[in-house]
């Protein structure tokens, strides 16, 4: 009988540099190990107290789940509206869209945005799913370098340009920045609308982690720079759960302009149904005064990343690339294999039966080579568990430099 085959988006699709090491973490964790999770952006923090509410109201009598519109429940379209609003950005419910978290809309986008055999610009290190959701799409990323020297920030127009080619559809842009934490300058952002609008491609800004930034910075939305024709070219997706600690209710949004983006963003969206009802309705209320809570959960993560990059710099005697925004940082390490590293954390390391677990940095590049000394770090515990971590992290490094 001969041999059924997968295709070939399934053979090569790429695996989670921040999950596809929870094998081994379970593992460790089986043998009455605790693993400090730095590896992904899960934040600790309980969710509002508003969302416990409503989810108390929403369930207490409910007798049915149905389907939600296939573009979002109107109380839903309206939290996003008016939370937009309360940032500067005026926007219709016809610009909207409900998606199942940020990664459905960065789905829809490069479905959207692009053909089989297209290509699109990231700037690497990245969101290492956006390489999962081009091959969705059978579509390539394209990689342009971000030096960690300079902060992370963007390198020359010219130096962007060498990577557009008549297959370049569109320029993926994550700001503030997963995985550097950088907080991209208005300038920036301007310089990345221009580009976007002379050389006829779409611009997808992911602005999930939007008004957590440090330090005194502002971010600045492409939305804010652009003009009301130069929309047209430019899609936001978003989500709530960075900034609201929902990560599991996978509320998302794409917002675009463009009528016949949006159009296509709502039949893609009728084909996978809906988002579900019950996340969607005990966001919706906290999206129409969220910046209280914010600018709260802000404060906790400056000090977070103050005290957990502190105790780094004094474990492993390095200076470290101080984020301007979100939770995450890049570090460069004295080794030749992060990956084989992170998982030796896992499989044959503890102190007092603890152990720590990290994302290793070659899965957050698209050149290869690139990334093998670097782990990527999210400082998402409480401060305790962070020093914790950072202890753990640098006893780690000098025992696995011993063993080879």
């Amino acid at each position: 009988m001969k041999h059924i085959s997968i295709s070939n988006r399934a053979l090569s699709a790429p695996p989670s540099p921040v999950r596809k090491l929870v094998p081994f973490a379970d593992m460790a964790k089986s043998k009455g190990l605790t693993v400090y999770h730095i590896n992904i952006g899960d934040p600790d923090f309980p969710m509002p107290k508003e969302i416990q509410q409503t989810l108390q109201d929403v369930t207490r009598n409910l007798v049915r789940i149905p389907y939600a519109n296939s573009k979002g429940l109107q109380s839903t379209l309206a939290g996003w509206k008016k939370y937009y609003h309360d940032v500067g950005i005026e926007l219709s419910t016809d610009d909207i869209l409900i998606t199942q978290g940020g990664s459905e809309a960065l789905i829809l986008s490069a479905a959207i945005t692009m053909d089989p055999g297209d290509e699109f610009i990231v700037f690497e290190p990245f969101y290492a799913n956006y390489n999962s959701f081009g091959n969705l799409v059978s579509a390539r990323a394209v990689p342009v370098q971000l030096d960690g020297e300079n902060g992370y920030h963007l390198p020359s127009d010219e130096e962007i340009r060498k990577a557009i080619t008549p297959k370049t559809k569109a320029i993926f842009f994550t700001n503030p920045n997963n995985p550097t934490g950088t907080v991209f300058t208005k300038e920036e952002v301007r310089r990345i609308v221009d580009l976007a609008l002379s050389n006829n491609l779409f611009l997808v800004s992911d602005e999930t982690y939007r008004g957590i930034c440090f330090d005194s910075v502002k971010m600045v939305s492409v939305m804010d720079v652009a003009s009301e024709k130069e929309k047209q070219q430019i899609i936001l997706t978003d989500s709530v759960s960075k900034r609201l600690n929902a990560c599991g209710t996978r509320i998302g949004v794409i917002i675009s302009k463009n009528a016949e983006v949006m159009d296509a963003a709502f039949r893609f969206a009728q084909g996978r149904l809906s988002v579900g009802y019950i996340d969607q309705e005990i966001v919706a209320p906290i999206l129409h005064d969220s910046l209280g809570y914010l600018s709260w959960l802000t404060n906790q993560y400056e000090s977070r990343r103050n005290a957990f990059l502190t105790e780094l710099e004094n474990q492993l005697h390095i200076s470290i690339h101080k984020p301007e925004g979100a939770f995450y940082t890049m570090l460069q390490l004295p080794i030749e294999n992060a990956e084989d590293f992170a998982k030796w954390l896992l499989t044959d390391f503890s102190d007092n039966n603890e152990t720590v677990m990290v994302a290793p940095g070659s899965g957050f590049y698209a050149t290869p080579g690139k990334g093998m000394r670097e782990v990527r770090v999210a400082y998402v515990l409480d401060e305790k568990k962070l020093q914790r971590a950072a202890q753990l992290l640098a006893l780690g490094l000098k025992a696995y430099q011993k063993s080879k």
